[in-house]
């Protein structure tokens, strides 16, 4: 088991440079990049420092994850980012944004390996073949502020009894991969995304949805329904054939999947055409 990569003064001082430079050109300010040691929400600090901030935590205490869920605290295993921007439509932010780190996790994988990770929808990157969650993605809007909450799984860990988690470690990353080797490219690769028209957003995030045509569990309300996924449309409905045979719409906007049967190796194909938005 490899260890943390728990980065020391000097370390962090080499995150903020290494951040700083993958924020230039991008609609994130490199003079606003805010890297900590520790703290309990990067969420809280990007907020109070503005649209175009970009706050690291080497470790994150209390983090949070979607409709006030307690995001699990990494240890110093993980990624905890969060970037502040001029607040627009939720679905659109959280669309780019899940694009842009699901291109950022490819990335940072061999070619062979890229496609056993997808999104699960409305906000999780998973692993294919046991459906373990890889990161996840948090956004919250007020007044005039929108940030974007981004923590992944990137070395080995024991976690605990009952959660299915995988980090970039156990899925190929290069030997002496380490956080800010991920951490770097997000402002940029977020940026790109945010950049892109609606259509296609939706189409890459369709496109790498793995519970698309398997069996799942979802939530709409006070309401729980099983079935086989048959399409998704992130800004509409999630379309679910029942074991009756019918096929129900249930609006995106309230309705996530609370599990789905994972499996398969069929890791072909990674990208639409026109690929990823780098």
């Amino acid at each position: 088991m490899s260890p943390p990569d728990r980065a020391s003064p000097v370390e962090l001082q080499d995150w903020a440079d290494r951040i700083e430079a993958g924020c230039r050109g991008t609609r994130f300010d490199p003079s606003l990049v805010r890297v900590l040691a520790t703290c309990d929400s990067t969420q809280d600090v990007a907020r109070s420092t503005g649209p175009g901030a970009v706050v690291v935590a080497g470790r994150q205490t209390r983090g949070r994850g979607r409709l006030g869920r307690r995001w699990i605290e990494d240890l110093g295993t993980g990624v905890a980012i969060s970037l502040a921007t001029r607040a627009e439509a939720v679905d659109r932010l959280l669309l780019g944004s899940t694009v842009g780190v699901l291109d950022a996790i490819r990335a940072a994988l061999p070619a062979s390996e890229r496609g056993r990770v997808g999104i699960k929808f409305p906000n999780d990157l998973v692993e294919r073949r046991h459906g373990a969650k890889v990161g996840g993605i948090l956004v919250e809007v007020a007044d005039d502020v929108a940030v974007i909450g981004i923590g992944v799984n990137v070395h080995r860990r024991t976690w605990p009894e009952g959660l299915s988690a995988i980090g970039l470690e156990e899925l190929g990353a290069a030997r002496g991969y380490r956080r800010i080797d991920l951490i770097e490219t997000l402002p940029g690769r977020i940026a790109n995304a945010l950049g892109a028209d609606r259509a296609t957003l939706v189409a890459r995030f369709v496109a790498a949805h793995l519970p698309t045509g398997r069996r799942v569990e979802i939530e709409c309300g006070d309401r729980i329904h099983r079935g086989t996924l048959e399409s998704l449309d992130p800004t509409g409905s999630l379309r679910v054939r029942g074991d009756d045979g019918v096929v129900r719409a249930w609006p995106a906007g309230s309705t996530r999947i609370l599990s789905w049967e994972p499996g398969g190796d069929d890791c072909a194909r990674v990208d639409p055409p026109g690929g990823p938005m780098i």
